[in-house]
């Protein structure tokens, strides 16, 4: 794993408006918009089960076990970003090379 190379194809997803973070991302996951999703290590218990459920039953595949909400954050250039959701294909197959 090249965490280097991942976290700057989550920025390039971030600065080309192809990922979603927040409220929004729950709902996009309920309209199949997300076609990857990425939850951070060390966010709450209630949280990644709200999130882990909902893409399992969606179909939506996802990982939890990489980044912390501070590699996440910062490849966003944004503050407290605990989980993200890609909707292009190209940068999620970037993403899963770089895993």
């Amino acid at each position: 794993m090249n965490k280097t190379k991942l976290l700057n194809a989550i920025g390039l997803a971030y600065n080309s408006a192809k990922l979603i973070k927040g409220e929004k991302l729950l709902d996009s996951i309920k309209r199949n918009k997300v076609k990857f999703v990425i939850l951070s290590t060390d966010m709450g218990a209630s949280q990644k089960k709200k999130f882990s459920d909902k893409c399992k039953f969606y179909n939506i595949e996802f990982i939890d076990d990489v980044l912390t909400v501070e590699e996440i954050s910062q490849a966003c250039g944004s503050t407290t970003i605990v989980a993200i959701g890609v909707n292009d294909i190209n940068i999620i197959k970037l993403i899963k090379n770089n895993l």
